[in-house]
C-alpha cells in the first residue's frame, strides 16, 4: 500500500498540472502528500569593486525567504480545500542545484513525483535535473506526471517496458501498489534476445508467469524495432493500447550528471504524455 507521496515543486510551468494529479492519486489512494519546494539562497558574490556586503546578501535572502513563504502558504491554501493529509515543506539550500536536496526528502516517501519535462523553453532542463535527482539520489521510484493530464485515475492498464535488468525489476516491483487496479498488463519487449543470460529461451515467459502469480491478466508483446528508437516503439504501444501508466527501469551510463540518463530514459521522459515510473 501507499501511504506517503512526495511532489517536488520545480518551479516550473509543469507544476501546476503535477500538483493537481498528485492531489487526484492522493485522494484515491487516501495517502499523505508531502509538497517540497526549495529556497535557493545565492551564496555572497563578488562584484567589480569587490565582495558584495553581507546587508545586502542578507537583504537579498530575506527577500527570497518571504517569496518562498508566500508560494508556500498557497500551496497549503490550495491543499486544505481538498480534504486530504498533507504538509508542505520549505527547504534553503545555498548549493548551485537546488533540486538535490529534494531527494534527500523524497527518502521519506513511498513514491516520489515530479513534473515531466516541457521541452519548449528552459524548464525542461530544469525539471529534468529534478527528476535526475530522484532518480539516482532518493532510492525511490519516481513518478513522472505529465503536463497535459491533470486527472490521474489509477491504471486499469500498464505497459511494462520488460528487460532482464536490476532497474526493469525494481520498478515493477516498486510498482506494485500502484497495479492494484490494473486488469491487464503488457509486457513489452523491443527486440529480445533469447538465451540463459538475456530473455531466457522464452521471452517474456518468466516475467509475465510471476506477475500472473499475482493475479495479474498479462500479454506478452515482443515488437521489432523496424528502425525506431526503443522507446519510440514503447510509446507506440502504449498509445494503441490505451495503457494509463508506464512502467521502466531508468539507467545510467556515465557518472557525470549531464551523461547520467540512457538514451531510452531520456527520450521516454522527455516524449511521453502519459504517467510513467521508473526506478533505478
Amino acid at each position: 500500500m501507499v501511504h506517503d507521496l512526495m511532489l517536488a515543486i520545480t518551479g516550473t510551468r509543469g507544476d501546476a498540472g503535477a500538483l493537481t494529479a498528485a492531489i487526484s492519486l492522493a485522494t484515491q489512494m487516501g495517502a499523505h502528500l508531502t509538497l517540497v519546494q526549495t529556497i535557493h539562497l545565492p551564496v555572497t558574490m563578488t562584484e567589480p569593486w569587490g565582495m558584495m556586503g553581507g546587508s545586502i546578501v542578507g537583504e537579498l535572502h530575506d527577500e527570497l525567504r518571504a517569496k518562498g513563504e508566500r508560494e508556500a502558504a498557497k500551496l497549503r491554501q490550495r491543499l486544505e480545500r481538498e480534504g486530504i493529509s498533507f504538509e508542505v515543506r520549505s527547504i534553503e539550500t545555498h548549493l548551485q542545484d537546488p533540486s538535490r536536496p529534494v531527494a534527500l526528502h523524497a527518502r521519506y516517501a513511498d513514491i516520489a513525483m515530479v513534473a515531466s519535462p516541457l521541452q519548449d523553453n528552459g524548464d525542461g532542463v530544469v525539471a529534468q535535473d529534478y527528476f535526475v535527482s530522484l532518480l539516482f539520489e532518493s532510492g525511490r521510484p519516481v513518478l513522472v506526471l505529465p503536463a497535459q493530464q491533470t486527472m490521474l485515475p489509477l491504471p486499469q492498464h500498464v505497459v511494462l517496458a520488460w528487460q532482464p535488468t536490476r532497474e526493469a525489476t525494481r520498478a515493477l516491483h516498486d510498482a506494485m501498489p500502484l497495479l492494484r487496479t490494473a486488469g491487464t498488463i503488457d509486457v513489452v519487449m523491443v527486440d529480445p534476445i533469447p538465451g540463459e543470460s538475456r530473455h531466457g529461451e522464452d521471452p517474456g515467459v518468466d516475467i509475465a508467469a510471476h506477475l500472473a502469480r499475482h493475479g495479474f491478466k498479462v500479454n506478452v508483446v515482443a515488437l521489432p524495432a523496424n528502425g525506431q528508437t526503443t522507446a519510440a516503439v514503447l510509446l507506440r504501444r502504449a498509445a494503441e493500447s490505451g495503457a494509463q501508466l508506464v512502467v521502466a527501469g531508468g539507467y545510467g551510463h556515465s557518472r557525470l550528471r549531464e551523461w547520467m540518463l540512457g538514451g531510452t530514459t531520456r527520450e521516454l521522459l522527455n516524449a511521453s504524455r502519459i504517467p510513467m515510473l521508473f526506478a533505478h
